[in-house]
Formats: C-alpha cells, structure tokens, sequence
C-alpha cells in the first residue's frame, strides 16, 4: 500500500464546534411578553377555524396571552404572528364553552393587566 492510499483509508477525526452566543436583546425579548397575560383583540379580526361555529370576529374579544413563537432553541425566528392568544367562546348547544387559540401580532391586541 502507497502513502497517498494509506492516506485515503485513514480515519476521519470528528470535528466539534460550539459557538456561545447570546446577545442582550435576546434576554430583554423573552421578558417583554409577558405570557398568561389577559389580553384585548383591537384590530378588526376573523378567524374560521373554530369548530361548530362558521366565522368568529375577535374584535374586542378577551383571552389569555400564551405563548411568544418568536423563539425558537433560543434563537429569533422570523414569525408573521408570533403571539399566541387563547379564547373561550360560547357555543349554542354545548354546556361548556368551547377554547380555541388564535396567532396575533402585536398591534392586534392590548395589555389589559
């Protein structure tokens, strides 16, 4: 066996990169939303996607602030409606209301707390 064959049959060192990076503004994101926050919808909204019910308009609807979507593994991901607001709304029929979630922007709602 040859040196440049020898040299195609040896082993691969695995090779292990770790980059510690965390800016300020990361930190600063994550405690502005303010999760399980009560919420107001000011935007004129509709959504389809309740059961039993055709058409829902969030306008002036309260709900609970669950979820900021903007972060993912730590890292800003560019989400179109990164907040994620849950509602209950009274369905006729059902004895309990029925919870769906909705994903706003944040000049679609305000603060209520």
């Amino acid at each position: 066996m040859t040196a440049a064959a020898g040299a195609r049959w040896r082993r691969r060192q695995p090779v292990c990169c770790e980059v510690a990076v965390r800016s300020s503004s990361d930190s600063a994101t994550s405690s502005e939303h303010r999760i399980g926050a009560r919420v107001r919808v000011t935007a004129p909204l509709k959504v389809y996607h309740v059961p039993r019910v055709p058409e829902v308009d969030l306008t002036g609807m309260e709900g609970v602030l669950k979820q900021y979507v903007g972060l993912w593994k730590d890292k800003t991901i560019s989400a179109n409606l990164p907040y994620k607001v849950e509602f209950l709304i009274e369905v006729q029929g059902r004895s309990s209301p029925v919870k769906f979630s909705a994903h706003l922007r944040d000049d679609e709602f305000e603060y209520l707390d």
